[in-house]
C-alpha cells in the first residue's frame, strides 16, 4: 500500500496518456544525461575498476526502489544498469565538450517535452513543483509502474492507485483520443 500512496500522488499528475508516453522517454533520457555527467566523477578503484558517483548514486535509488515495491524495482535495476553501463561507456568514449553537449541536449529534451505534456495534455503543472525529491528520484520506477500498467500487469495495484486518487478527488477523465 506504501507503493500505492506514494505512486497516487505521481498519477495525481500524469494521467493523460500522451503526457505519460512522453514521460516514459522523458524520464529515462533525463536520467541517463544525469548518470553521465556523474559517470565522469570517480571515488575511488575497487579491484582495479573504478566506482563513479553514477554508480553509488544508482546504488542508493535502486535500493530505495526495493522498499517500495520488488517488481518495479526489478525492472527499475535492468534499466538503470543499461542506462549506467551507456553512461559510462559514453563517458570513456566521448571528449568532455561532446559529454556536455549531449547531457544539456538530453536535459532540454528531456524536461522541455514533459513540460509540454504537463501543460498541453494534462492541463496541469508538473509534480516537480510540489515534490522535487518524488519528480528527480522516484519519476522512473513509477514510469515502470506506467508501463506495467498500460501492459494490462499489476492491475490490482493500478486500481488502488486509482481509488486513492478517487478518494483525494483528483482522478480525472479524458476523452479519447483519436488514432
Amino acid at each position: 500500500m506504501r507503493f500505492a500512496k506514494q505512486m497516487a500522488f505521481y498519477s495525481a499528475y500524469h494521467q493523460e496518456k500522451r503526457n505519460i508516453l512522453i514521460h516514459v522517454v522523458g524520464v529515462p533520457t533525463i536520467t541517463f544525461s544525469v548518470l553521465l555527467v556523474l559517470s565522469w566523477i570517480k571515488l575511488f578503484s575497487f579491484q582495479g575498476m573504478p566506482v563513479t558517483v553514477a554508480m553509488v548514486f544508482t546504488a542508493a535509488v535502486l535500493l530505495y526502489y526495493f522498499t517500495l515495491d520488488f517488481v518495479f524495482a526489478l525492472t527499475s535495476t535492468i534499466l538503470f544498469g543499461s542506462l549506467l553501463a551507456a553512461a559510462h561507456y559514453l563517458s570513456l568514449h566521448v571528449d568532455p565538450t561532446t559529454g556536455w553537449i549531449i547531457f544539456g541536449t538530453a536535459q532540454v529534451l528531456g524536461w522541455g517535452t514533459q513540460f509540454y505534456g504537463h501543460f498541453v495534455f494534462e492541463k496541469d503543472r508538473p509534480a516537480l513543483f510540489d515534490n522535487l525529491f518524488q519528480a528527480l528520484i522516484s519519476a522512473p520506477i513509477f514510469v515502470v509502474a506506467d508501463v506495467f500498467f498500460e501492459l494490462g500487469l499489476r492491475t490490482h495495484l493500478e486500481e488502488q492507485v486509482k481509488e486513492i486518487l478517487a478518494e483525494q478527488g483528483k482522478l480525472k477523465t479524458f476523452e479519447a483520443v483519436a488514432s
